[in-house]
């Protein structure tokens, strides 16, 4: 049972963004560079939902409007932040309460306006500011805190001081956490009580009473001898009430409090139990017997006995995998409309969890959360580590541009087939989620390309680390999730891939052969290519028709799509001159496993321009493309850039140099 969910996010003229419409999933993972506006997004968020936040903190500031504003205060520019929320028709209470927020039924969706905006005298002049948080369209509909009671957000901000809130009393999550249960002040007493006679023992230690007394004596003289100034000392609290604040979370078989663990556990462990303490509990773990006999009158079709066991205790414990998922709807049903648990749904924003985390650990929570919880999350990151793990419905790429103009880009509405979906994760968890963190991507399909193409850029003067380009090596031709990925998220791409030539005789089509003068050939890449960016909306057929290769060429190339004619391996060798050669002849003798024989048959097919059986050496000799890669890399020639990875060099830099346009 997922809880309510922010699904869209609008912003006007707040801080970085100018203009911003998001749509949302009901987790989040939110990139960026720093100072792109990740922690601004949140603040819109605060300024509706967080009830931390005062009266005073939702009153604005000239500084709050964006910079491209001129004089907005003087002008009477507004700032509004409008959220929409969906994931809470099962909830009873939400419905009554907002009811007036309803924007739409199919699906079921609120919506929660702020507005910062100008009060006006008589005269039409502006006299201050104000604002106002409404319900709906309407804003007559005034949304109040006790509408934030049952809905809110909970920031866990980046520069945390965990151990001191895990201290802190009320502040403490654990303390909360206890709260939410009906603990039976009786039992508590009776404790109490307990703990109040083994304080009588220790307090009737000579010793202590010693120590009393030289307390009581020095105090009395520097005090005065004030009224009402007698000491008494006590190992703990003994009130009912006060028992509850001194539990604490111990660590290991030692035993270790906070104070002595690792800041990086400390993370996990207070991640651990925010999460537990804003959960749904419309299903309670524990339902004491007063409570079950109350809701027994109205259970007619006895579904509480199929979740619930009675303990020694008297209560009744939820046994959570004693039926089907249809009948633990039943029973969400049956208390949701019974029970009214007094609770309000939270969603947890955090950002930067990856403080203090080893990598596996990153991973290990991230995946919890994001694939497991029914808690609505917002992660804020810089972490591959969490990128990786997360679906891929749940990106939102934050790009700020030369005037500081933040741009906002989800992936909530990518419409991949679910295979796709599959293959394109899987890739990411593979690669630690890089693609997303580059200012532009080049996909490639091979090992090979992922190993040279860097090199060839530094060939060109083309530093690919300081533009922030990242080769994507996606092991196959199938593009197209990629590019709609890429382009969901508002991230410039280039493609480099095979032309793979072949010619035909009669029906076969025979790959892996030099273009034989007046042979019938064509090219695989080129119609991959031309299916793909049909198939991604970019080109359609009227535009490739009529079209020769030359011609179709230069369309996949000002579309981003650079096509080779053999192979990349092969393309390299066709377009290098004798310095290039050299370097292939000698690549092969550092790596080859025999003699001076098998370096000549390899340096014989290589002169006579015999490049597949080059290729076909490099592999029957047991060295493989990849590794041969990887060492050519080192040693390439400018003459062995082919020209369309050159191109696609050059493109791909001005995409990312003029990506604000």
């Amino acid at each position: 049972m997922n809880t309510p969910y922010i699904s869209k996010v609008q912003i006007k003229n707040y801080r970085n963004f100018l203009d911003v419409n998001i749509n949302l999933s009901h987790k989040q993972v939110i990139v960026g560079e720093n100072n792109c506006g990740k922690t601004n997004f949140l603040r819109a968020l605060q300024l509706i939902l967080d009830s931390s936040f005062s009266d005073q903190d939702r009153y604005l500031q000239l500084s709050d409007f964006h910079d491209s504003l001129v004089d907005p205060m003087k002008n009477g520019q507004e700032i509004e932040i409008s959220i929409e929320v969906q994931g809470y028709e099962r909830h009873t209470q939400l419905l009554a309460k907002f009811r007036d927020a309803v924007v739409n039924d199919y699906p079921p969706t609120l919506r929660i306006t702020y507005k910062y905006y100008p009060l006006k005298d008589a005269n039409d002049q502006i006299i201050t500011y104000e604002y106002k948080i409404y319900l709906g369209s309407n804003e007559q509909n005034i949304f109040t805190s006790s509408h934030r009671n049952l809905l809110n957000l909970k920031v866990i901000k980046a520069l945390r001081d965990v151990e001191r809130e895990m201290k802190s009393l009320r502040r403490s999550p654990m303390y909360q956490l206890v709260q939410q249960f009906d603990l039976n002040d009786d039992e508590l007493q009776e404790i109490a009580d307990e703990l109040k006679d083994a304080s009588n023992a220790i307090m009737d230690l000579d010793e202590i009473i010693e120590i009393k007394g030289l307390i009581q004596g020095k105090f009395k003289t520097l005090s005065g001898n004030q009224v009402d100034c007698d000491i008494e000392l006590s190992t703990f609290d003994i009130e009912p009430a006060r028992l509850l604040y001194t539990l604490q979370v111990l660590l290991g078989m030692k035993k270790r409090p906070v104070t002595e663990i690792s800041l990086g556990l400390c993370n996990i462990l207070y991640i651990s139990l925010m999460l537990l303490l804003i959960r749904d509990r419309t299903v309670p773990k524990i339902v004491k017997k007063s409570q079950w006999n109350i809701l027994s009158e109205s259970d007619t079709d006895d579904i509480l006995s199929e979740f619930y066991t009675e303990n020694e205790k008297g209560n009744f414990i939820l046994n959570e995998n004693a039926s089907t998922e249809e009948n633990y709807n039943g029973l969400y049903s049956f208390l949701n409309k019974n029970m009214f648990p007094s609770q309000s749904f939270t969603i947890l924003a955090v950002e930067e969890p990856e403080a203090h985390l080893h990598p596996v650990l990153q991973r290990l929570i991230y995946r919890e959360v994001l694939h497991k919880s029914a808690t609505s999350v917002i992660f804020t990151t810089h972490s591959t580590h969490l990128t990786s793990v997360a679906p891929i419905d749940t990106i939102v790429h934050v790009r700020s541009d030369s005037d500081r103009i933040s741009r906002m880009f989800s992936t909530a509405d990518l419409d991949l087939d679910e295979d796709e979906r599959k293959d394109v994760e899987r890739y990411l968890d593979a690669r630690r989620g890089e693609v997303y963190f580059g200012l532009g991507i080049i996909l490639v399909e091979g090992v090979a390309e992922e190993y040279i193409i860097p090199a060839m850029a530094d060939l060109m003067g083309i530093s690919l680390d300081a533009n922030r380009i990242v080769v994507c090596n996606i092991n196959s031709t199938n593009f197209k999730p990629y590019v709609q990925l890429l382009n969901a998220l508002g991230i410039p791409w280039c493609i480099i891939t095979d032309g793979d030539y072949y010619e035909l005789d009669g029906t076969t089509k025979n790959y892996h052969i030099l273009q034989s003068k007046g042979a019938k050939s064509d090219f695989l890449g080129m119609k991959n290519i031309g299916d793909m960016l049909i198939e991604v909306g970019q080109l359609d057929e009227d535009e490739m028709k009529d079209k020769d290769n030359d011609e179709l060429d230069k369309l996949f190339a000002e579309n981003g799509c650079h096509v080779g004619f053999y192979t990349f391996e092969v393309d390299m060798l066709d377009a290098q001159d004798a310095d290039g050669v050299e370097v292939f002849k000698t690549v092969f003798s550092q790596l080859r496993p025999g003699g001076k024989v098998q370096q000549q048959n390899f340096d014989n097919a290589l002169d006579e321009g015999d490049y597949f059986k080059v290729l076909d050496k490099i592999e029957m000799q047991g060295i493989g493309k990849g590794r041969f890669a990887q060492r050519l890399a080192g040693a390439l020639v400018k003459s062995q850039v082919p020209a369309y990875v050159s191109n696609a060099l050059k493109q791909i830099v001005d995409k990312v140099n003029n990506a604000d346009e």
